[in-house]
C-alpha cells in the first residue's frame, strides 16, 4: 500500500478470491478509519478475479463512500470481468 497525502495506492497481486477476503476486509477497516480522499486499486498483477473479489470491491466502495476508487490496469480477461460486472458504472476505470 502507497500512501500519499490523501491517496491511497493498492497493488494486488495474483489470485483476488474469497480466500483473501479477511486479509481484504482488514485493509477495508483499516482505510474506512484513515478515511482516504482517492484510493487507487491497481489490477495490473491479479491473474484471477472471483465473485467474491468483486464483492469485496463493492463493500469497500460502501465503506468508503466519501472518497473516490479507481480500478487501474489488469488482463483482458480481468477488464472483461469488469464491463460484464459492470463496475464501471459503480468505479472509475483507468489503464
Amino acid at each position: 500500500m502507497n500512501k500519499s497525502g490523501e491517496v491511497i495506492e493498492l497493488l494486488l497481486e495474483g489470485r483476488f478470491t474469497f480466500a483473501d477476503h479477511e486479509s481484504f476486509h482488514r485493509l477495508i477497516d483499516e482505510l474506512g478509519n484513515s478515511r482516504p480522499s482517492h484510493c487507487i486499486i491497481d489490477l495490473s498483477s491479479v491473474t484471477y478475479l472471483d465473485s467474491a473479489a468483486v464483492g469485496m470491491l463493492l463493500l469497500m466502495r460502501e465503506r468508503l463512500d466519501h472518497g473516490k476508487i479507481v480500478l487501474k490496469g489488469g488482463s483482458p480477461s480481468i477488464k472483461e470481468l469488469i464491463r460484464i460486472a459492470k463496475l464501471g458504472t459503480l468505479f472509475e476505470i483507468a489503464d
